[in-house]
């Protein structure tokens, strides 16, 4: 087996052959299963994630940086990633009035930021306001699900901060507890936009700190000395058994899986499903993670053209064969969606009436609308212009690309084409949003349904490109966030989550999977609620 020094030395010569990489077998026949309060204290542990981090501002959103944020940043409510019931962390506990708009939180007594700085009520309320309103002179942007905040009042001596909301907010709590809130340092909230960026003056409360970085190729993190308030569902208290996590981005899939089978590694995110099975015959686990959240779908853009017409959109809709999907290209570990959002999120109802394999009506359906000529290709024509949609491959996710190529093959097969396009992270934000683009994957675990507003409300993301053709839809994207009874919410989610899907405004493909692959050797690895690895558990036996 390999030594932790070894292991960190080794990710320097990442140039090495993806051949050569796969020549080492798996050491122990060990599992990651639950080790409550068994750890070995120690080691240098290293995670091979799939993409490279960006911007590290807290109130940025980017899922890349979820698996540092995560091990840096405390917050005032801890999802749990077994029941995901929302339990205490930095407030050890909340009251909110009858009007739901005003809340009082008691902060934890004895809490620090890695810099010294006491985590009190003062601070939690400066942390409140900024994740509120953002820093305008800075450009920093607000905290795009955070609500309205009046005003954040704290008193030291009593330990709590009373919280005004401009209205009633339902995701408020849950929100709470994503690391775009997570709590940091005045030094962190009074530097420049730019600084913040930077992960090493990302200064929080939480079981590892930045120690170093080297841009796109390493984040360095420490344990924490001193750490004692980790979560109460947590499998131990205290400081993190890890002496050190290095998160290394390796973009290719058989280097990072490679890697991982030779011993340089401890753990990655993401393989190419064939390669779940290479892992799991030499003794590695391999954990396929479906948290709830926004499905795996791909999203019809209405300013593209032929898809404002909802018979083309059901025609995609009905074209693909999610079954086929899964059995050819992917593993047990996968599932077909079944609506928008995943089992488990308000309002999710089973809707495989709509969301099924029906090519008959989709052919039918195309029929109607008029592309009922062919051209030399098979592609079905309207006054002479071939029915052909477009797509971009997702960078953040490696199983797209033969994804959208098998979802190209079926559309061909009821006269639909699909162009993919390809581009690199830097660039595929922009690229997505042309008008022109038809199609665009989403897919986000999350704690709350909130995440279904901010991008489809026509005055907030507009994914589906709507621009308020559909105000009954923006009417209930609007309203569940201000019901204050759970029932009444929960029928407001299945209108909107019905009216998205009876419309055909999105795809639904895949559960949204995460997959990693863990060393025999590893214990106690745990990811968080919203997927990312929570590493504060984890141990190397050694």
């Amino acid at each position: 087996m390999s030594s932790p020094i070894s292991r960190r030395t080794a990710l320097r010569t990442f140039g090495l052959g993806a051949a050569s990489l796969f020549a080492a077998t798996a050491c122990s026949d060990a599992s990651a299963g639950p080790t409550a309060g068994t750890g070995t204290r120690g080691g240098d542990f290293v995670y091979l994630d799939a993409e490279v981090t960006a911007s590290m501002q807290v109130q940025v959103s980017y899922w890349q940086n979820s698996a540092v944020k995560d091990q840096m940043l405390d917050r005032l409510v801890y999802q749990d990633p077994k029941t995901f019931e929302f339990v205490p962390w930095i407030a050890e506990s909340w009251s909110v009035d009858p009007t739901r708009t005003v809340y009082t939180f008691v902060i934890r007594d004895g809490v620090s930021y890695s810099n010294g700085q006491a985590l009190d009520a003062a601070s939690v309320a400066r942390n409140l306001l900024w994740f509120a309103n953002g820093d305008p002179d800075k450009g920093i942007p607000r905290n795009s699900i955070f609500p309205e905040v009046l005003s954040a009042d704290a008193d030291n001596a009593a330990r709590t901060v009373v919280v005004t909301l401009a209205r009633p907010d339902a995701p408020f709590v849950p929100t709470l507890s994503m690391n775009t809130a997570g709590l940091v340092a005045d030094a962190t909230i009074d530097a420049t936009n730019e600084q913040q960026s930077v992960v090493t003056n990302l200064i929080g409360s939480g079981p590892f700190v930045a120690e170093s970085e080297i841009p796109a190729k390493e984040i360095r993190l420490v344990k924490r000395r001193g750490y004692d308030w980790a979560p109460p569902t947590a499998d131990h208290q205290g400081e993190a058994y890890l002496d050190s996590l290095t998160i290394v981005p390796v973009r290719e899939d058989s280097v990072r899986v490679g890697a991982l089978l030779s011993g340089q590694a401890h753990a990655l995110r993401y393989t190419q499903p064939p390669d779940e099975k290479v892992l799991s015959d030499r003794g590695f686990t391999v954990l396929g993670l479906r948290n709830p959240g926004l499905a795996n779908v791909l999203d019809v853009r209405q300013t593209a053209e032929f898809v404002d017409d909802i018979r083309v959109r059901k025609a995609l809709m009905y074209g693909i064969d999610r079954h086929e999907i899964i059995d050819t290209l992917y593993t047990d570990n996968w599932k077909v969606a079944t609506n928008v959002t995943t089992e488990g999120v308000q309002g999710w109802t089973d809707r495989s009436d709509e969301v099924r394999f029906d090519p008959d009506e989709s052919n039918r359906l195309l029929d109607d609308a008029g592309f009922t000529d062919r051209n030399a290709d098979g592609i079905r024509t309207r006054d002479g212009r071939p029915l052909d949609l477009s797509v971009y491959v997702d960078v953040y996710d490696h199983t797209s690309k033969p994804l959208y190529e098998f979802v190209q093959r079926q559309l061909r097969r009821i006269g639909i084409s699909l162009t993919i396009k390809q581009t690199d992270f830097a660039n595929y934000p922009k690229a997505t949003t042309a008008p022109e683009l038809s199609l665009r994957r989403n897919g986000w675990p999350a704690p709350d349904p909130v995440r279904l507003s901010v991008n489809y409300d026509s005055d907030r993301g507009d994914l589906f490109q709507l621009q308020g053709k559909d105000p009954v839809l923006d009417g209930l994207l609007r309203d569940h966030i201000t019901a204050t009874d759970p029932l009444v919410r929960e029928t407001i989610l299945r209108e909107a989550q019905n009216r998205i899907i009876d419309n055909a405004y999105t795809i639904p493909l895949l559960a949204d999977t995460q997959i990693f692959g863990v060393a025999p050797e590893v214990r106690g690895f745990r990811n968080a609620a919203n997927s990312p690895p929570f590493f504060y558990d984890t141990w190397i036996e050694q």
